[in-house]
């Protein structure tokens, strides 16, 4: 539906272009009297009878459009010179939207979606937290995938990174979530940064990336996403996208997509002794 949309457009914008190309050439043609009728050629051109506005509008069609049927011809050197300069430009015009219609159809449209909010997710079924995301994939599926996670803080006027987490995800077809276990040790760095963002408004600026390869048309993809210490918030659960249809899934409700449970507040304070 991306790629119809902006397909339409486009003609829409080719369609103006060349109908303004061809009502000004023919506006010329018409003004300076420069076209005549094959068959109304006498043996002194200036003798010739002049043709009709619409006249004028028909040879600018096939003008621009074809090679001329030779029924109406250009009478002196305007008329010639105004010929090849809209046939010249009826090249350009042609060549350089047929390039643009050829990039928006292969081209992958913009449709790897990350959640407005970065969230600190409580499991119950292993009592532990987690910074977690969700991703979501409108478009054809994604192999050989990055996730990135980077945390910035501001001293002055300079962003400086001071921690950069990746993992790698091998194919990612519509949703997927990013868990990241606060109670692992290897993580405790991280879950400082958080702590002091949090209790202390420290300054700080998280950015997740995903990165990785479309399926069919090899393109390469990149999507990425800042949060500031403002954006945390603490979540029971994600909103399910899944519609299902006798017990089975089948479309995915994307207005849900950055819905969630609240954590209760028991278990929030639970958090900040961690």
């Amino acid at each position: 539906m991306d790629i119809l949309k902006r397909v339409l457009k486009l003609l829409a914008i080719y369609i103006l272009l060349v109908g303004l190309n061809i009502i000004s050439f023919a506006y010329l043609y018409y003004q300076h009297c420069v076209i005549v009728n094959s068959n109304w050629i006498e043996e002194h051109i200036e003798n010739s009878q002049s043709l009709y506005f619409h006249d004028a509008l028909y040879f600018s069609g096939i003008t621009y459009l074809t090679i001329g049927y030779g029924d109406i011809t250009a009478v002196d050197q305007l008329g010639k010179f105004l010929t090849v300069l809209q046939g010249f430009s009826g090249v350009i015009i042609n060549s350089t939207f047929t390039g643009m219609f050829l990039y928006y159809l292969v081209k992958r449209p913009r449709n790897i979606i990350i959640t407005n909010k970065i969230f600190i997710r409580y499991k119950d079924n292993n009592d532990r937290f987690y910074l977690s995301v969700r991703v979501g994939n409108k478009g054809r599926a994604l192999v050989n995938v990055n996730r990135v996670l980077e945390v910035f803080e501001y001293e002055e006027s300079n962003r400086k990174r001071i921690l950069h987490m990746a993992q790698q995800y091998h194919y990612f077809e519509k949703l997927l979530y990013w868990d990241i276990d606060l109670h692992d040790e290897k993580n405790k760095e991280l879950l400082d940064y958080l702590k002091a963002a949090i209790y202390q408004d420290k300054n700080i600026l998280i950015r997740i990336s995903i990165i990785g390869t479309d399926i069919e048309g090899g393109e390469f993809v990149f999507v990425s996403r800042y949060y500031t210490r403002y954006c945390i918030h603490f979540i029971r659960e994600y909103i399910g996208l899944y519609e299902w249809q006798s017990h089975k899934r089948s479309t995915i409700n994307w207005n849900d997509f950055n819905k969630t449970c609240r954590l209760d507040d028991k278990k929030i304070q639970d958090f900040k002794n961690l």
